[in-house]
């Protein structure tokens, strides 16, 4: 049980790490370069945490 855990939180962190820079170039494009600048590595960065919430609502 406790392998099937560990697997998925590393696919979890996977995908996180596929996610980020997708959030991070979503939000630039959106936002503009310079508030990507000042909120680049917060916002994007929470969204691709909770990417689910995000995909699915």
């Amino acid at each position: 049980m406790i392998k099937i855990l560990q697997y998925l939180g590393i696919g979890y962190l996977i995908t996180v790490a596929i996610a980020t820079p997708y959030f991070n170039w979503l939000f630039a494009k959106e936002n503009g370069f310079i508030a990507w600048l000042f909120f680049g590595q917060i916002v994007p960065t929470f969204q691709a945490l909770v990417w689910p919430i995000f995909y699915f609502f």
